[in-house]
């Protein structure tokens, strides 16, 4: 499938769509739907990235900034395991100068000694970037290190819009689009599965979607390596982006990207999961989303506090 046909994808009449998307859906899983028992730690949010579009981040000499120890961050961790249960952990937070490599590795490996049942998902193309300056260190080394120390999967944050023009006006510090694609594709020949995601409804325009799906079903179809794709809305409040972009999105907004996404990614393009979160998404629309595509309801996230563009 090229761009053009991308596009064509995306201009389609929604209920026709929603209707091969369905039935793609049922085909594969029938009526089931999933969801993971997860948490989100949030190890910091102290970042020097500052997105436009990002209500998470503070300098450091904020007043409510903070940033957890390794023991700390693993202690929250083993307490909500103990509390509820879990299958997961979504390690995300700030871009943090003052946070290395060796932070991490300590950090994983404290995990999985007392609860190795907890799958690791963690940081971002955007957090293997900086570690690999930070480090002096490629991508490729800054993976196997994370890798050995106990990282399962990676999330698909930093994603966006993988259009530069638009990453340029909303997100100017962070990675381009190409780098991005290429530290994902190190980790698919590595063997680390990850997520691609989308956040819509900001700057971009429907050319930038299907851009955007485009360059992620070209890479999915060279490494297999993306399990699942998320996509949510921008929402205004409480970022600079709010002052140029007055309203969020609709629910239809949503529903035409996620079937679109489970009529794109097939076929040789295939990713295994589309993923319609409750927390991104609200509720009723992550479960309207069901019959458009979707097959995910994302996690219980306990402990999430905001921090954007991770999934």
């Amino acid at each position: 499938m090229g761009l053009g046909d991308v596009e064509e994808v995306l201009r389609r009449d929604l209920w026709e769509l929603g209707r091969e998307a369905w039935s793609i859906r049922a085909g594969l899983y029938g009526k089931t739907t999933t969801y993971v028992s997860s948490m989100v730690l949030n190890y910091t949010n102290v970042c020097v990235i500052e997105c436009e579009f990002c209500p998470f981040w503070r300098r450091k000499e904020d007043a409510d900034s903070y940033s957890l120890s390794a023991e700390e961050a693993a202690k929250r961790v083993l307490e909500v395991d103990r509390k509820y249960g879990l299958r997961q952990v979504l390690i995300q937070g700030g871009i943090n100068p003052e946070i290395g490599i060796e932070y991490f590795e300590e950090l994983f490996r404290a995990i999985k000694a007392k609860a190795p049942h907890i799958a690791i998902h963690a940081l971002s193309p955007l957090e293997v970037d900086y570690l690999a300056r930070r480090e002096r260190m490629s991508w490729r080394e800054v993976l196997e290190r994370l890798r050995r120390a106990g990282m399962d999967t990676m999330p698909g944050g930093g994603g966006e819009i993988l259009v530069d023009r638009v990453r340029k006006e909303i997100s100017p510090k962070k990675i381009s689009a190409e780098t991005w694609l290429r530290i994902m594709e190190e980790a698919h020949r590595l063997g680390i599965y990850t997520s691609a995601t989308m956040m819509y409804g900001h700057l971009e325009d429907e050319r930038d979607w299907a851009e955007h799906l485009y360059k992620i079903a070209e890479l999915q179809r060279r490494t297999k390596g993306f399990l699942a794709f998320i996509a949510w809305n921008y929402e205004p409040a409480g970022n600079r982006l709010g002052s140029r972009v007055k309203y969020p999105k609709t629910a239809a907004t949503l529903l035409r990207i996620v079937a679109a996404a489970r009529v794109i990614f097939t076929g040789d393009a295939f990713i295994p999961h589309i993923q319609s979160s409750w927390l991104t998404n609200g509720p009723e629309a992550a479960q309207l989303a069901m019959y458009f595509g979707a097959d995910d309801f994302g996690g219980t996230l306990y402990e999430e506090k905001g921090a954007g563009g991770s999934a």
